[in-house]
């Protein structure tokens, strides 16, 4: 996409667009901007964070309720709402799809563990446990039709 084309709202930003100023030299334009760059990210993985320590407590209900993993229609909702704020910000779709593929991988992966956890451990979050003691492989159909 190019410079031209790319016309997303940032909303509030901590300094102007392209790191240049009147008395900034490129390195240090692009040092400002990498130190901003560096405090979004470090939001960024605090969110993901967030949102899996969000995906063990729910995969601790799903165990304690007997509520199978698997929620076909969860997943297209959160598809679809990452969707309608890519479209919302002229962003790629299909770099949000690929985003939430990973991020519900993950999400899916916690959810077994938790879920398939023996019910003697009194440690179940801790990790898997299974009868053999050997960690349970995540299927690929369970990624594809499951999202807290």
């Amino acid at each position: 996409m190019s410079e031209a084309t790319m016309h997303f709202s940032l909303g509030e930003r901590n300094g102007n667009d392209s790191g240049e100023g009147p008395e900034s030299s490129p390195q240090h334009a692009l040092d400002s901007l990498r130190t901003e760059l560096d405090t979004v990210d470090a939001a960024l993985l605090e969110a993901v964070r967030q949102r899996l320590e969000v995906c063990l407590r729910i995969g601790k209900l799903k165990r304690r309720e007997q509520i199978p993993m698997i929620q076909p229609g969860r997943m297209h909702v959160v598809h679809e709402r990452a969707r309608e704020y890519a479209d919302l910000h002229s962003l790629s779709r299909e770099f949000f799809d690929s985003l939430y593929d990973v991020l519900i991988a993950e999400t899916c992966r916690l959810e077994d563990l938790v879920i398939n956890a023996e019910s003697s451990n009194p440690d179940a979050s801790a990790g898997p446990v299974h009868d053999d003691n050997t960690p349970r492989s995540h299927s690929a159909e369970s990624s594809a039709n499951a999202e807290s």
